[in-house]
């Protein structure tokens, strides 16, 4: 038995059990019975990543908004005029932001190939 039929053994075996202690889940059993176990689990997915989403764009995107503000006052910024008269400043200045789009997409890469299962 390969781990996919076992983890859908123990989830409904846990629903069951939810629903027997606590019967005010009963409309739940319903609503699961209705629309399917994977269709409720994708809902749930659609709700966690809704709230992933929620809290990258209030606690993770100001921390990178405050450290590329930190990086452009302290660090080169980029002008034609400095880029002409200075053209090794520009391999000092594009790598770090390329390399964090770089980590955004490789990041994004591997969640979908998690996913793909």
């Amino acid at each position: 038995m390969n781990w996919k039929n076992k983890m859908w053994k123990y989830l409904t075996a846990f629903f069951v059990l939810l629903i027997i202690l606590n019967p005010e889940m009963a409309q739940l059993a319903f609503f699961i019975d209705a629309v399917g176990l994977e269709m409720f689990l994708m809902l749930l997915e659609v709700q966690f990543i809704a709230i992933l989403g929620m809290f990258f764009n209030t606690k993770i995107k100001p921390i990178f908004s405050y450290i590329i503000n930190l990086y452009s006052k302290h660090f080169l910024t980029l002008s034609w005029k400095n880029i002409k008269e200075h053209p090794e400043n520009l391999m000092l200045a594009v790598p770090s932001p390329a390399a964090l789009m770089n980590m955004l997409v490789f990041l994004v890469a591997v969640g979908i190939l998690l996913n793909a299962h």
